[in-house]
């Protein structure tokens, strides 16, 4: 049996999310070792799957951002992230990352999302924070350990490649004009990918292929997708995306403030809000 699904970005997030909630590798984490939860807006919507607590906001649980028809960073005032190191299921504040990682637990999972993704399963995080952000605080314990790294992402970020995406970027220091936020790219190949295609495997059995993406009217940046498997576990899956996932409110942008922004280089970097371009205030 085959059905036709249409997700938009905030429904993927929610799909993406109860998907990497039920994985065997999380719950045995959740359960008995650490849980590090980068900050992120789908990354939010799975920390609200596993501490069931829908409050979480999404929108304040990112740093940096596309939103405003820009890339921006937010800032600290209008930040709201939920904790991002959990043991055995409960959060532990003031523990960092690389604390966590150092008291070794082999089933500890890390979950970071991404900027981009390819067709050969390669992730993009864009860094525009000048030291490179999460990454290089946990990559050295995971790949050195052999760490759980799960990223989940949608597949409106799907480019044709990443490394050509992270050539192209390079740093901010190459790049001559910027509308927003400049910055480079990390390539990662050696992460579990979890996209919607993926989820609905976890979820259901069922195989998907992405067959259309865009739209108009609150349709931008959906993804259309055919997915096939038994019958049961089709209508099995559309019912589940019924109740639980379609209808999922888009997460609303927090743009920086341009007037007290670091990011020099911006054309926008410094202009007191009377002075930005309309189509920023959209």
């Amino acid at each position: 049996m085959k059905a036709v699904v249409t997700l938009r970005p905030s429904e993927s997030k929610r799909l993406i999310a109860k998907a990497v909630a039920d994985m065997d590798a999380v719950q045995k984490a959740w359960d008995r070792a650490y849980m590090l939860i980068a900050d992120g807006t789908t990354n939010a919507f799975i920390k609200q799957e596993l501490v069931d607590d829908r409050s979480i906001g999404a929108g304040g649980s990112t740093i940096g951002l596309s939103t405003a028809g820009l890339l921006c960073v937010n800032i600290p005032k209008n930040r709201k992230s939920y904790a991002n190191v959990f043991y055995k299921g409960k959060p532990v504040e003031g523990r960092s990352f690389a604390e966590a990682l150092a008291d070794h637990h082999s089933e500890t999972v890390v979950i970071k999302g991404a900027n981009a993704i390819d067709p050969d399963g390669n992730i993009g995080i864009i860094t525009t924070g000048f030291d490179g952000g999460t990454i290089p605080r946990v990559i050295g314990p995971i790949t050195s350990k052999g760490i759980t790294f799960i990223t989940p992402v949608g597949l409106e970020k799907l480019v044709p490649s990443v490394p050509q995406a992270a050539k192209a970027f390079n740093g901010a220091q190459n790049i001559d004009i910027t509308m927003g936020a400049a910055g480079g790219m990390f390539v990662l190949t050696n992460t579990i990918v979890i996209t919607e295609i993926e989820a609905a495997k976890q979820l259901f059995d069922i195989e998907g292929t992405l067959v259309a993406a865009g739209g108009i009217g609150g349709n931008e940046g959906a993804v259309t997708m055919v997915f096939e498997g038994n019958e049961e576990n089709i209508k099995g899956f559309v019912e589940f995306l019924e109740k639980e996932v379609k209808g999922e409110p888009a997460i609303k942008g927090i743009k920086g403030e341009c007037k007290t922004c670091r990011y020099q280089d911006c054309r926008y970097s410094g202009l007191d809000e009377s002075e930005q371009p309309e189509w920023m205030k959209l």
